[in-house]
């Protein structure tokens, strides 16, 4: 038998002719869907499928048999409807698969859009950009064919629409990612963000549509920018002004800020840019006067003699802006040519004004910073300002940037000036959004910007606005840009102005006629001809010394002591609360044997040190209602484990700050550790300080010769911004300072490049030796009616110098800062040292400055040397050469006298105070009347690197000295 009969044999044997009629019963009941028909018969009869008719012809019987039962089983009839019902779930589950498919893909088609949209978008007002082709952002790419376009895919609101097609998704992206508007905002990692900024983003049929009103708000601002443009190159032809010249957008978007920032409660805006279209800026958003600026057009002297004054690009202002009855103060902030370098400055003015008006939320007080596409790329200031926009001790609330995109730096092209796609690319370091758009759209510019506004006002966080428009002429006016971008200039020769792009718009939208738009010009021009005739009677005057600076004006000869010291009952009494730790605390063990000995130098009136003597500065400060503000590189521990004052709890790691728990009435203390950066953190400490002249601003370098990766803030702004442009600051600047032979770069916070800054009672330099002298140098900073820089050398080793201390007394209402300090032989509040000759007999009198002093001093001792005398210089600038007269008078006589420094002869404070101390010898008509110098030889490092040859170098000026 073969084996399909066998088989069939087998699913057959039961059919006899006794079991027909359950069978049939059977069979009846599974082809009427019983459902008392049991499982297994079910199975049976499925499972048989073409073999059904086997079933039917024995049930039947056989043919020969006289009655044969007719059983309706039409096996094709019911085959057909099995495999149509067969054919129907398959169907319906292969066009379920093919949905589900076309979704996904779909999704994955508009996600390419949202991540790579930006690519394809329309941004180039000259149309230079190229663009390649991208597979992914192409329906073919995830299997769609033309033929498919028009096949209906469920989307379940992923385009605002439960339903659409290839065809209409396309339309809709691009629309929506490839217009004027080309967004990055996937790249953020907070889906609340994200999902905000998509919905903002896709949530609107028609996004940049614009009322009539707004539409000619944005015309009248972009005739002002051009118009006053225009008027200055026909005024002063060939005379710099980095005009905004096609990028005159920018002003309705700084116009739009404003006025949403108005409406959501905002009160001061802050912002910082660089030259190229500042002058625009200050006329028509700050509302500076156009006679004004003309007349600094014209380089007239100001009746101020105590300002060298600067180019009138650098120039800052403020004003009062009202939009909707919202009314905002707007400030510009001066700043140099150093591009970038007035971002942190500017942050700085934002969180003391956000101090200021108490404004924890951040919203009150928003920064705008404006940038250089090849400037926002190329400069490293820029990283360090979004590094820090999150940190606690730096954090505004978020920063609106605007890039200002010419598409070129001086003369260099992009793919020369950055490795990035954009010149943005930088900002996603913080995940900000980005939204790059057509300057030569300027409803798109101000729907961007719109965007970018509520974002900041919503989340608290930086982001970018990529403003793409192009340089009309070169860098500056005459300036031949066709040397070097040939193709693009003539390009630009050719394209028309952003009045006549825009107008032709509105012409061809029925808003205004040719003769309408033209009265509109003409009108804006006549104003500027009669600004132009009287400007030359302008008398401006310095408005930056009001409000909370009124107290605080600039006057010459106003070296001043200031009141500085303090009774003994409230030093004690802060001394009580700032170092006994309250238990729970739980400090660690040597913190607490630290604080106990502070306590019990202060009870006992003797042995004060430094790291003492700074809190009993700031407690007393915040006593008396002068916050502190302290920031830098592990500044809350100190350097060198000094000042500890922030505490760890040892259990829970919480911090307790002794100096804010004072009293209930006491001012804030705050102190910053800050991120590893030395730029843009005193950059900010220093904008800081323009802005809250009652807080002691101090900025400490971790070492003081790292200070000269701030050089720029030192040179540019704090050493001569009040000389510049009339804006004072007090800022305070510790710099550790002194050979220990730890190297070249951990010895020399360089103080000759200080001193070598000063004129004009621009700032003060010192270099301190005892606690006492420090205490009242701080305090003396805040107590003054005036505010100067203030750069001390501050110690390290002297930290914990048995000599550098202070007796209580010393900090008493009965002392002053000292500018000259007398050796401790002389002085007749110490005791314990040699007994030197009288003045006459004096062989030598030493002048120093600084940690020399002690390695003079512990010298003598040893040597038992009784005709040197030693003189410390406490204050190197303003020099204090009156005092000096004083003090030297007495060895005019019989002395010989010396200038003793640690550092080279060309570094240190020699070539600064040998004039100061000639004439001090002239005046006082000494016998030996030359200056001469004791100390290491000129060399090009700071110090050697070599223990022996250090120790040897300074045993070397000793002997010099005594010899």
């Amino acid at each position: 038998m073969s084996l399909t009969k066998n088989l069939e044999f087998e699913k057959t044997s039961f059919l006899t002719k006794t079991n027909s009629a359950f069978i049939e019963q059977m069979y009846l009941r599974f082809i009427n869907n019983d459902p008392e028909l049991p499982d297994s018969w079910k199975n049976y009869f499925d499972d048989l499928g073409e073999e059904l008719n086997i079933v039917a012809n024995e049930l039947k019987g056989p043919t020969w048999s006289p009655i044969r039962k007719e059983i309706q089983i039409d096996f094709q009839d019911t085959q057909i409807k099995k495999n149509e019902q067969t054919e129907e779930k398959t169907s319906t589950s292969e066009n379920q698969t093919q949905s589900n498919i076309d979704s996904i893909k779909a999704v994955e088609l508009i996600r390419a859009y949202r991540l790579r949209g930006h690519l394809l978008a329309k941004l180039d007002p000259l149309g230079l950009k190229q663009t390649e082709y991208l597979e992914e952002l192409h329906p073919e790419f995830y299997g769609f064919k033309k033929s498919d376009y028009k096949r209906n895919i469920f989307l379940n609101g992923v385009t605002n629409k439960k339903n659409s097609n290839i065809s209409e998704i396309l339309q809709f992206v691009n629309k929506t990612y490839c217009g004027p508007i080309g967004y990055e905002y996937m790249h953020i990692s907070n889906p609340e963000e994200r999902i905000w900024l998509r919905k903002r983003i896709e949530g609107e049929k028609n996004p940049i549509s614009f009322t009539k009103n707004g539409k000619e708000a944005i015309l009248n601002k972009l005739i002002q920018a051009e118009g006053f443009e225009k008027f200055l190159a026909k005024k002063y032809v060939g005379t710099k002004r980095f005009g905004l010249d096609g990028a005159e957008s920018l002003i309705p978007a700084l116009e739009q800020i404003i006025k949403i920032g108005g409406q959501s409660g905002v009160k001061e805006v802050k912002i910082g840019m660089p030259h190229r279209g500042r002058l625009n800026v200050l006329a028509n958003v700050l509302q500076k006067s156009y006679k004004r600026i003309f007349n600094e057009f014209a380089g007239d002297i100001l009746s101020s003699k105590e300002s060298a004054g600067d180019v009138k690009y650098h120039l800052g202002a403020s004003s009062d802006r009202e939009f909707d009855g919202n009314s905002v103060h707007v400030s510009l902030t001066d700043n140099p040519s150093h591009l970038e370098a007035v971002n942190p400055v500017v942050l700085g003015q934002t969180r003391a004004k956000q101090f200021f008006h108490g404004d924890k939320k951040r919203n009150k007080v928003i920064p705008i910073l404006l940038h250089g596409d090849a400037a926002f790329a190329g400069q490293g200031i820029v990283a360090e300002c979004f590094a820090m926009s999150g940190l606690p001790g730096h954090n505004t609330g978020g920063t609106i940037h605007i890039i200002v995109n010419n598409q070129i730096g001086f003369t260099t092209s992009p793919r020369f000036a950055r490795s990035s796609p954009y010149s943005s690319d930088v900002a996603k370091m913080v995940e900000a959004p980005i939204l790059h758009v057509n300057g030569d759209n300027p409803e798109a510019v101000v729907y961007a910007t719109r965007i970018a506004t509520e974002f900041r006002l919503k989340f608290n966080r930086d982001v970018v606005i990529d403003l793409w428009c192009y340089r009309r002429f070169g860098h500056n006016e005459g300036d031949e840009p066709s040397f070097t971008q040939p193709l693009m200039y003539k390009k630009i020769r050719s394209h028309p102005s952003s009045v006549k792009v825009y107008g032709d718009q509105l012409i061809s939208e029925g808003m205004y006629s040719e003769q309408e738009l033209k009265e509109k010009i003409d009108t804006f021009k006549n104003l500027l001809d009669d600004q132009f005739k009287s400007a030359k009677d302008y008398n401006p005057k310095i408005t930056w010394f009001e409000g909370t600076w009124s107290r605080y004006k600039p006057a010459p000869g106003k070296d001043k002591r200031g009141i500085s010291g303090v009774h003994i009952e409230q030093l004690k009494a802060i001394s009580d609360r700032i170092n006994v730790i309250p238990s729970e605390v739980n400090p660690h063990k040597t913190i607490s044997k630290i604080f106990e000995l502070r306590k019990k130098s202060i009870d006992e009136g003797i042995g004060i040190d430094w790291a003492t003597a700074e809190s009993l500065a700031f407690g007393s400060l915040l006593q008396e209602g002068f916050p502190v503000r302290l920031v830098g590189q592990d500044s809350g521990r100190g350097t060198f484990s000094q000042r500890h004052s922030v505490l760890r709890n040892q259990v829970d790691n919480s911090r307790y700050i002794p100096l804010n728990n004072i009293s209930k009435d006491q001012k804030q203390y705050e102190v910053v550790d800050s991120f590893l950066s030395e730029l843009a953190v005193l950059g900010f400490e220093y904008g800081y300080s323009l802005v809250e002249p009652n807080t002691l601003t101090l900025w400490e370098a971790q070492f003081g010769d790292f200070a000269n990766g701030a050089q720029v803030i030192v040179d540019q702004f704090i050493a001569s911004g009040e000389r510049k442009w009339s804006r004072a600051s007090g800022i305070v600047m510790l710099l550790p300072h002194g050979y220990e032979g730890q190297g070249p770069e951990h010895s020399s916070a360089r103080l000759e490049r200080y001193l070598q800054l000063c004129s004009n009672d621009n700032m003060q330099v010192l270099n301190c030796t005892t606690p006492a002298n420090y205490f009242h140098a701080l305090r003396r900073q805040i107590n003054r009616d005036f505010r100067k820089p203030l750069i001390i050398m501050t110690p390290k080793s002297l930290l914990r110098n048995k000599y550098c201390v202070s007796n209580l007394v010393d900090f008493t209402r009965k002392n002053s800062f000292h500018r000259v300090l007398w050796d401790h032989a002389i002085d007749p509040e110490t005791t314990g040292f040699i007994k030197l000759k009288e003045a006459s007999k004096m062989r030598k009198v030493i002048m120093c400055s600084g940690k020399v002093y002690f390695d003079l001093l512990e010298a003598r001792e040893k040597l038992k040397v009784n005709d040197v005398v030693i003189y410390r210089i406490e204050q190197l600038y303003p020099f204090p050469a009156k005092t000096l007269v004083n003090e030297l008078k007495p060895y005019a006589n019989s002395a010989k006298f010396y200038w003793c420094q640690e550092e080279p002869k060309n570094m240190g404070a020699w070539f600064s105070v040998r004039d100061y101390i000639q004439w001090t010898l002239d005046n006082i008509k000494a016998n030996n009347n030359q200056i001469s110098y004791i100390g290491r030889s000129p060399d090009a490092s700071p110090a050697t690197g070599y223990a022996k040859r250090h120790i040897a170098q300074q045993q070397e000026i000793i002997k010099k000295v005594f010899e």
